[in-house]
Protein backbone atom coordinates (compact mmCIF):
# COMPACT_ATOMS: atom_id res chain seq x y z
CA UNK A 1 0.00 0.00 0.00
CA UNK A 2 2.79 2.04 0.50
CA UNK A 3 2.86 5.18 2.68
CA UNK A 4 -0.69 5.22 4.54
CA UNK A 5 -1.84 9.60 5.30
CA UNK A 6 -4.89 10.40 7.51
CA UNK A 7 -6.42 14.23 6.42
CA UNK A 8 -7.23 15.89 9.66
CA UNK A 9 -9.74 18.67 8.50
CA UNK A 10 -11.69 17.98 5.63
CA UNK A 11 -12.53 21.55 4.68
CA UNK A 12 -11.31 23.11 1.87
CA UNK A 13 -7.24 22.84 2.50
CA UNK A 14 -7.63 19.15 3.53
CA UNK A 15 -9.74 18.37 0.48
CA UNK A 16 -6.93 20.17 -2.03
CA UNK A 17 -4.32 17.52 -0.03
CA UNK A 18 -6.61 14.37 -0.62
CA UNK A 19 -6.89 15.21 -4.69
CA UNK A 20 -2.99 16.25 -4.44
CA UNK A 21 -1.81 12.97 -3.04
CA UNK A 22 -3.93 10.70 -5.69
CA UNK A 23 -0.52 11.89 -7.64
CA UNK A 24 2.37 10.26 -5.67
CA UNK A 25 1.79 6.21 -6.62
CA UNK A 26 3.72 5.24 -3.26
CA UNK A 27 0.37 7.18 -1.23
CA UNK A 28 -2.89 5.88 0.26
CA UNK A 29 -5.34 7.76 2.27
CA UNK A 30 -6.35 5.48 4.11
CA UNK A 31 -8.90 8.07 6.73
CA UNK A 32 -9.81 11.27 7.18
CA UNK A 33 -10.69 13.36 10.61
CA UNK A 34 -13.82 16.07 10.83
CA UNK A 35 -15.91 16.50 13.79
CA UNK A 36 -18.80 17.02 11.22
CA UNK A 37 -19.86 14.38 8.51
CA UNK A 38 -18.11 14.69 5.13
CA UNK A 39 -17.79 12.78 2.04
CA UNK A 40 -14.17 11.73 1.05
CA UNK A 41 -13.07 9.82 -1.81
CA UNK A 42 -9.08 8.85 -3.18
CA UNK A 43 -8.99 7.80 -6.74
CA UNK A 44 -12.49 6.54 -6.87
CA UNK A 45 -13.13 5.15 -3.59
CA UNK A 46 -14.74 5.91 -1.08
CA UNK A 47 -12.44 6.65 2.55
CA UNK A 48 -13.73 6.66 6.05
CA UNK A 49 -14.07 9.36 7.92
CA UNK A 50 -14.09 9.66 11.83
CA UNK A 51 -15.14 12.16 14.35
CA UNK A 52 -11.64 12.17 16.02
CA UNK A 53 -8.20 10.55 16.29
CA UNK A 54 -9.08 8.78 19.34
CA UNK A 55 -12.09 7.10 17.72
CA UNK A 56 -9.77 5.93 14.95
CA UNK A 57 -7.18 4.13 17.18
CA UNK A 58 -9.72 0.97 17.04
CA UNK A 59 -8.74 0.64 12.97
CA UNK A 60 -5.28 -1.02 13.65
CA UNK A 61 -4.71 -2.14 9.83
CA UNK A 62 -4.59 1.48 9.04
CA UNK A 63 -1.99 3.01 11.34
CA UNK A 64 -0.94 6.36 9.26
CA UNK A 65 2.78 7.19 8.56
CA UNK A 66 1.75 10.80 7.90
CA UNK A 67 -1.10 12.93 9.49
CA UNK A 68 -2.01 16.09 7.72
CA UNK A 69 -3.41 18.81 9.87
CA UNK A 70 -5.30 21.34 8.17
CA UNK A 71 -7.44 22.14 10.52
CA UNK A 72 -8.62 26.02 11.41
CA UNK A 73 -5.56 27.72 12.28
CA UNK A 74 -6.31 28.02 16.22
CA UNK A 75 -6.58 24.28 16.52
CA UNK A 76 -2.90 23.23 15.27
CA UNK A 77 -1.30 22.39 19.03
CA UNK A 78 -4.18 21.08 20.14
CA UNK A 79 -5.18 18.74 17.07
CA UNK A 80 -1.34 17.85 16.71
CA UNK A 81 -0.80 16.78 20.28
CA UNK A 82 -3.33 14.42 19.49
CA UNK A 83 -1.68 12.99 17.23
CA UNK A 84 1.44 12.68 18.56
CA UNK A 85 -0.41 11.04 21.41
CA UNK A 86 -1.85 8.71 19.35
CA UNK A 87 0.71 8.27 16.38
CA UNK A 88 3.97 8.71 17.89
CA UNK A 89 5.40 7.04 14.86
CA UNK A 90 3.84 9.46 12.11
CA UNK A 91 5.44 11.99 10.38
CA UNK A 92 3.01 15.25 10.74
CA UNK A 93 2.46 18.05 8.16
CA UNK A 94 0.62 20.82 9.45
CA UNK A 95 -0.70 23.79 7.33
CA UNK A 96 1.16 27.22 7.10
CA UNK A 97 0.79 29.13 10.07
CA UNK A 98 1.58 26.80 12.64
CA UNK A 99 -0.05 28.12 14.63
CA UNK A 100 -1.66 31.81 15.64
CA UNK A 101 0.51 32.64 18.69
CA UNK A 102 4.47 31.77 19.53
CA UNK A 103 3.99 29.30 22.61
CA UNK A 104 1.52 27.12 20.37
CA UNK A 105 4.25 27.54 17.65
CA UNK A 106 7.22 26.51 19.87
CA UNK A 107 5.21 23.34 21.47
CA UNK A 108 4.16 22.22 17.51
CA UNK A 109 7.50 22.77 15.66
CA UNK A 110 9.92 22.26 18.79
CA UNK A 111 8.15 20.13 21.36
CA UNK A 112 5.94 17.65 18.82
CA UNK A 113 9.20 17.89 16.47
CA UNK A 114 11.73 17.16 18.88
CA UNK A 115 9.57 13.85 19.11
CA UNK A 116 8.85 12.94 15.52
CA UNK A 117 9.05 14.67 12.26
CA UNK A 118 7.01 17.66 11.72
CA UNK A 119 6.54 19.97 8.68
CA UNK A 120 5.12 22.71 8.26
CA UNK A 121 3.13 22.95 4.58
CA UNK A 122 4.54 26.39 2.79
CA UNK A 123 3.19 25.33 -0.03
CA UNK A 124 2.98 28.99 -2.08
CA UNK A 125 6.84 29.12 -1.36
CA UNK A 126 7.26 26.00 -3.40
CA UNK A 127 4.26 27.19 -6.17
CA UNK A 128 5.53 26.71 -9.95
CA UNK A 129 5.91 30.17 -10.29
CA UNK A 130 8.37 30.75 -7.18
CA UNK A 131 10.29 27.65 -8.20
CA UNK A 132 10.71 29.28 -11.87
CA UNK A 133 11.55 32.79 -10.06
CA UNK A 134 14.75 30.91 -8.30
CA UNK A 135 15.93 29.35 -10.92
CA UNK A 136 15.69 32.71 -13.18
CA UNK A 137 17.03 34.56 -10.80
CA UNK A 138 20.07 32.40 -10.23
CA UNK A 139 20.93 31.59 -13.73
CA UNK A 140 21.16 35.27 -14.72
CA UNK A 141 22.87 36.35 -11.07
CA UNK A 142 25.25 38.00 -12.93
CA UNK A 143 23.05 40.13 -14.90
CA UNK A 144 20.53 41.32 -12.16
CA UNK A 145 22.70 42.15 -9.47
CA UNK A 146 21.48 41.58 -5.26
CA UNK A 147 18.11 42.17 -4.29
CA UNK A 148 17.56 45.76 -2.81
CA UNK A 149 13.91 45.92 -2.12
CA UNK A 150 10.91 43.16 -1.47
CA UNK A 151 7.29 43.82 -1.54
CA UNK A 152 4.66 41.47 -1.43
CA UNK A 153 0.84 42.10 -1.11
CA UNK A 154 -1.79 39.44 -0.25
CA UNK A 155 -5.94 40.39 -0.04
CA UNK A 156 -8.89 38.02 -0.28
CA UNK A 157 -12.77 38.81 -0.11
CA UNK A 158 -13.94 37.90 3.43
CA UNK A 159 -16.10 40.78 4.07
CA UNK A 160 -19.59 38.80 3.48
CA UNK A 161 -18.26 36.37 6.35
CA UNK A 162 -15.85 38.20 8.41
CA UNK A 163 -16.62 36.62 12.07
CA UNK A 164 -16.37 32.58 10.06
CA UNK A 165 -12.37 33.71 8.48
CA UNK A 166 -11.61 35.50 11.90
CA UNK A 167 -12.44 32.12 13.67
CA UNK A 168 -10.83 29.69 11.33
CA UNK A 169 -7.78 31.79 10.20
CA UNK A 170 -7.82 34.55 13.27
CA UNK A 171 -6.63 37.62 10.72
CA UNK A 172 -5.34 38.39 7.66
CA UNK A 173 -1.33 38.60 8.63
CA UNK A 174 -1.18 35.79 10.49
CA UNK A 175 -2.90 34.18 7.77
CA UNK A 176 -0.78 35.45 4.57
CA UNK A 177 1.81 37.12 6.05
CA UNK A 178 3.64 33.71 6.52
CA UNK A 179 3.04 33.10 2.62
CA UNK A 180 4.67 36.00 1.75
CA UNK A 181 7.56 35.09 4.51
CA UNK A 182 8.16 32.04 3.37
CA UNK A 183 8.05 33.06 -0.65
CA UNK A 184 10.92 35.69 0.51
CA UNK A 185 12.64 33.75 2.38
CA UNK A 186 13.19 31.30 -0.88
CA UNK A 187 15.23 34.70 -2.58
CA UNK A 188 16.97 36.37 0.95
CA UNK A 189 16.70 35.74 4.41
CA UNK A 190 14.61 38.31 7.02
CA UNK A 191 15.88 38.70 9.88
CA UNK A 192 14.07 41.08 11.41
CA UNK A 193 10.45 43.11 11.39
CA UNK A 194 11.11 46.80 12.33
CA UNK A 195 7.12 47.96 12.18
CA UNK A 196 3.67 46.19 11.99
CA UNK A 197 0.33 48.51 11.99
CA UNK A 198 -3.04 47.85 10.88
CA UNK A 199 -4.49 50.31 9.21
CA UNK A 200 -8.31 51.07 9.26
CA UNK A 201 -11.27 48.58 11.05
CA UNK A 202 -10.82 45.19 12.52
CA UNK A 203 -13.29 43.84 10.69
CA UNK A 204 -10.70 45.00 7.29
CA UNK A 205 -8.37 43.10 8.83
CA UNK A 206 -5.70 45.61 6.50
CA UNK A 207 -1.76 44.96 8.04
CA UNK A 208 1.48 46.49 7.21
CA UNK A 209 4.68 45.01 7.81
CA UNK A 210 8.30 46.01 7.30
CA UNK A 211 11.46 43.70 7.68
CA UNK A 212 14.84 43.65 6.99
CA UNK A 213 16.22 40.87 4.91
CA UNK A 214 20.11 39.83 4.33
CA UNK A 215 21.51 39.01 0.61
CA UNK A 216 24.81 38.81 -0.51
CA UNK A 217 26.27 40.12 3.01
CA UNK A 218 24.20 43.30 2.50
CA UNK A 219 20.56 44.12 4.18
CA UNK A 220 17.63 45.11 2.46
CA UNK A 221 13.81 46.32 3.13
CA UNK A 222 11.19 44.51 2.25
CA UNK A 223 7.29 45.40 3.20
CA UNK A 224 4.23 42.99 3.03
CA UNK A 225 0.63 44.10 3.06
CA UNK A 226 -2.17 42.03 3.90
CA UNK A 227 -6.12 42.27 3.72
CA UNK A 228 -9.53 40.64 3.47
CA UNK A 229 -11.11 44.06 2.50
CA UNK A 230 -11.16 43.15 -1.85
CA UNK A 231 -13.44 41.92 -4.10
CA UNK A 232 -11.23 39.23 -5.46
CA UNK A 233 -8.27 37.64 -4.18
CA UNK A 234 -4.97 38.98 -5.32
CA UNK A 235 -1.42 37.79 -4.17
CA UNK A 236 1.85 39.09 -5.52
CA UNK A 237 5.82 39.55 -4.79
CA UNK A 238 8.51 42.28 -6.62
CA UNK A 239 11.85 41.68 -6.13
CA UNK A 240 13.88 45.01 -7.55
CA UNK A 241 17.73 43.61 -7.92
CA UNK A 242 20.62 46.46 -8.00
CA UNK A 243 20.97 46.70 -11.84
CA UNK A 244 17.32 47.77 -11.78
CA UNK A 245 15.96 44.48 -13.37
CA UNK A 246 12.37 43.40 -11.40
CA UNK A 247 10.90 39.92 -11.18
CA UNK A 248 7.40 39.68 -10.28
CA UNK A 249 5.70 36.73 -9.28
CA UNK A 250 1.63 36.69 -8.86
CA UNK A 251 1.20 34.27 -6.96
CA UNK A 252 -2.88 34.16 -7.53
CA UNK A 253 -2.31 33.62 -11.58
CA UNK A 254 0.16 31.35 -11.31
CA UNK A 255 2.38 33.58 -13.99
CA UNK A 256 5.50 36.02 -13.36
CA UNK A 257 8.10 37.76 -15.49
CA UNK A 258 11.21 39.33 -15.46
CA UNK A 259 12.07 42.93 -16.60
CA UNK A 260 15.44 44.20 -17.67
CA UNK A 261 16.67 47.29 -19.19
CA UNK A 262 13.09 48.49 -19.93
CA UNK A 263 11.64 45.45 -21.89
CA UNK A 264 10.67 41.43 -20.53
CA UNK A 265 13.42 39.33 -20.53
CA UNK A 266 11.76 36.10 -19.02
CA UNK A 267 8.11 34.99 -18.81
CA UNK A 268 6.39 31.59 -16.73
CA UNK A 269 2.52 30.85 -17.20
CA UNK A 270 0.62 28.22 -16.96
CA UNK A 271 -2.30 26.83 -19.39
CA UNK A 272 -4.43 26.66 -16.33
CA UNK A 273 -5.23 22.81 -16.86
CA UNK A 274 -4.36 22.43 -12.99
CA UNK A 275 -6.38 24.59 -10.12
CA UNK A 276 -3.57 27.37 -8.37
CA UNK A 277 -3.73 25.40 -5.29
CA UNK A 278 -3.24 21.99 -5.96
CA UNK A 279 -0.08 23.19 -8.40
CA UNK A 280 1.05 24.93 -5.35
CA UNK A 281 0.13 21.95 -3.12
CA UNK A 282 1.85 19.36 -5.85
CA UNK A 283 5.40 21.05 -5.98
CA UNK A 284 5.41 20.86 -2.07
CA UNK A 285 4.58 17.36 -2.16
CA UNK A 286 7.09 16.78 -4.74
CA UNK A 287 9.86 18.24 -2.84
CA UNK A 288 8.85 16.61 0.40
CA UNK A 289 7.60 12.70 -0.25
CA UNK A 290 9.52 13.08 -4.07
CA UNK A 291 13.02 13.97 -3.60
CA UNK A 292 12.62 13.94 0.57
CA UNK A 293 13.77 17.25 0.54
CA UNK A 294 13.00 19.21 4.10
CA UNK A 295 10.66 21.84 3.13
CA UNK A 296 12.45 24.52 5.85
CA UNK A 297 14.23 23.50 8.80
CA UNK A 298 13.59 23.93 12.30
CA UNK A 299 15.22 26.71 12.65
CA UNK A 300 14.14 28.53 9.38
CA UNK A 301 10.06 27.83 10.47
CA UNK A 302 10.92 29.13 14.19
CA UNK A 303 12.21 32.70 12.69
CA UNK A 304 9.92 32.96 9.94
CA UNK A 305 6.97 32.59 13.04
CA UNK A 306 8.86 34.30 15.13
CA UNK A 307 8.94 37.30 11.84
CA UNK A 308 5.48 36.74 11.68
CA UNK A 309 4.22 37.03 15.58
CA UNK A 310 6.68 38.19 17.29
CA UNK A 311 7.42 41.65 18.98
CA UNK A 312 8.80 44.40 16.83
CA UNK A 313 12.45 44.57 15.93
CA UNK A 314 12.73 40.60 16.84
CA UNK A 315 16.26 39.95 15.35
CA UNK A 316 17.50 36.57 14.33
Amino acid sequence: MGQKVVIVGIGIAGMVHARVLEDFPGVALVAGIDTCARDLTFRGAKVPVYPSLFEMTADTKNQPDIVVVATPTPTHAEVCGEVAEYFGQASIIVEKPAADNLEDVQRIVHGFGGKQPVTVAYHMAFSPVVEWGVRETASRAGQLGTPVLIEAWAADPYQADVESAQERLANSWTDSGINALSVIERFVRPVARTSLRQIESRARSVFEGAFLCEAGGRQLPASIMTSWYSTEPSRWTKIRYSSGAELVMDHHAVTGYIRQDGQTSAHFGSDGATPRREAHYRALYRSWLGSRNQIFSVETSLRLHNLLLGDADHTR
